[in-house]
């Protein structure tokens, strides 16, 4: 637990710095200071996840990446000190006591449970062997052939060997997540100024369903999960956004740089794309107002936190966007052949779908009742109906609106409408619950609440509220307490629990290739390189990288699969 405070302090001063001296730069370019503390270290994840994503394809990610790193930010604090240090101390002064002590509070609450718990099954399974290829080769060509799930490519796994840390913790730390949690646990912390202001903001319904989500992750928050950075993120754009719309931000450079951090959400899992629906916003305002520039600003923004992606998607498959084989752009000898690429995009929708027998796959009809009867807990398919029926009322609105033609009702439509088309989505692609919480709870709450803003005024507001978040705190926590009581007695008060010894629930085969030892099956962290079989090394150095090749089971192991 010590070691992730130390851990999250250092990404705390770096990400701020960063973010700091980036939206310096444009205040002075365009005219727009942020206030908060938290949009600064947002920008700074963006441009570190950026940043390491650009440095793997040359290197390691590992202590020569934060030498960099650390050189660049003291340049930063020695130029900006001075507005650097006034920010900090307004944006402390406006800050309430009873918020800096929730926001004490929840440090200790997440750090500890981010030194303990338990994993996904995706960790072991891959997650943490990416993490370790990237602290200890950068990205190698053609390792989908050796690891097909390393082809998703979140950027997630960079920012996480960015921050692991292992030459000073003598562990590979795992706790960017967590920190991603506090930075979101911070925002909706606002939810608090509902008593003050006296009346209640559509922001606040996506804050309950924010907290929410945060109190399901406290057993696994510790895993280096895509799942979790992403939908994290996903809220976290949602909710600043609102309290953009909410003190009626007239600036289009906000939006804008909130849709940079859409583009990033791809990076972190491609399904998220369609959080840049927002786009229409700041697009409409810049177009209006002509402002070229800074319409080219954000767009070269957009590239620099893309093109990355894109291009260790070419190196680690040899496809541009993986596992779409459409485009079919690039021929090298390192590619996972189209037929291997199709099969696990088939994989992925059917047991999304939570169909594990291929036969039964079909229309909507044949698999949806089903995913909905064996999938879900009960809690899950109340709010999947709840969505359902938020769907049939946001049509409802539309029609209203396009009636009454009141102007600024149509922005938070866009926001209702990102939402629905972020559900549907997921809903027709791969719905596991796991891949779609901030479509599935920020769906349902931002309608039915526009809908009780609208039915509700000021007082009756407030009560109402009130009386949900004293119900949910009645529901919750006594689960986070008992969840903090259990896990008292195990030994993680100095060190983070480290990641599992291959522990996957399956026997680790070894082969040999080129004279190299290769695990099949769960490796996890602590074995590599692990993976798979079918495929052979493209020269005899492991560094540079895989090709396939096929195998037959009983040359490799002597038995069949």
């Amino acid at each position: 637990m010590l070691f992730i405070l130390l851990n999250w302090l250092y990404i705390f001063i770096t990400t701020f710095i960063t973010g700091y001296g980036i939206l310096y730069v444009l205040r002075r370019a365009f005219g727009y200071a942020p206030r908060q503390i938290h949009a600064c270290v947002m920008a700074g994840l963006v441009a570190h996840t950026a940043y390491a994503q650009w440095f793997s394809l040359f290197y390691r990610v590992n202590l020569e990446a934060n030498l960099i790193l650390v050189l660049a930010d003291i340049v930063i604090l020695f130029v900006l000190r001075k507005p650097l240090l006034q920010f900090m101390k307004n944006a402390l002064k406006e800050t309430g006591k009873g918020k800096k002590i929730g926001v004490f509070l929840l440090i200790l609450t997440c750090a500890y449970f981010t030194s303990r718990g338990s994993y996904i099954s995706d960790t072991n399974l891959y997650h943490a062997q990416c993490i370790r290829w990237l602290e200890e080769y950068g990205v190698l060509k053609g390792l989908a052939n050796i690891q097909s799930r390393a082809a998703y490519n979140s950027s997630a796994f960079c920012l996480s060997a960015l921050y692991s840390m292992k030459y000073i913790f003598g562990q590979s730390m795992h706790a960017v997540q967590g920190f991603m949690a506090l930075l979101l646990g911070t925002v909706c912390l606002d939810i608090g100024g509902v008593l003050g202001r006296r009346r209640v903001l559509l922001s606040d319904f996506v804050r309950i369903g924010a907290i929410y989500y945060l109190t399901l992750l406290h057993r696994e928050i510790m895993s280096p999960s895509s799942d979790f950075a992403v939908m994290i993120t996903l809220f976290y754009v949602m909710i600043v956004w609102l309290d953009l719309l909410e003190r009626r931000e007239a600036s289009a450079v906000p939006y804008a740089l909130l849709c940079v951090a859409g583009v990033y959400t791809v990076t972190l899992k491609l399904t998220a794309g369609l959080i840049l629906v927002l786009l229409i916003k700041p697009a409409a305002m810049l177009l209006r107002e002509k402002k070229w520039r800074e319409i080219l600003t954000y767009l070269a923004l957009g590239i620099i936190v893309i093109a990355p992606f894109l291009i260790r998607n070419v190196v680690i498959s040899g496809w541009l966007i993986y596992p779409l084989t459409a485009l079919d752009i690039f021929d090298v000898d390192w590619k996972v052949p189209a037929e291997l690429v199709n099969a696990d995009s088939y994989q992925i929708r059917i047991w999304g779908k939570g169909i594990h027998e291929y036969e039964l796959y079909g229309g909507p009809a044949t698999w949806w009742p089903n995913w909905f009867r064996t999938t879900l807990s009960s809690t899950e398919k109340v709010l999947i109906l709840a969505d359902v029926a938020a769907l049939l009322l946001l049509v409802g609105l539309f029609v209203k609106q396009i009636k009454e033609k009141k102007a600024g009702e149509w922005d938070r439509l866009l926001v209702m409408m990102t939402a629905a088309v972020s559900f549907l989505f997921w809903q027709f692609s791969a719905p596991l619950v796991r891949y779609g919480y901030a479509y599935i709870l920020s769906l349902a709450l931002l309608v039915f609440g526009e809908v009780y803003l609208r039915l509700f005024k000021n007082k009756r507001q407030t009560v109402g509220v009130i009386i949900i978040l004293a119900m949910f705190l009645v529901w919750k926590a006594p689960a986070l307490i008992s969840g903090i009581w259990s896990q008292r007695s195990l030994p993680y008060y100095i060190a983070q629990a480290d990641y599992d010894n291959n522990e996957g629930g399956e026997d680790v085969r070894e082969h040999q290739v080129g004279g190299i030892t290769f695990y099949y099956n769960v490796s996890g962290y602590h074995r590599l390189p692990g993976g798979g079989s079918m495929f052979t090394l493209r020269s005899d150095r492991l560094e540079d990288g895989f090709r396939y090749e096929y195998h037959d089971w009983k040359e490799i192991f002597g038995v069949t699969q």
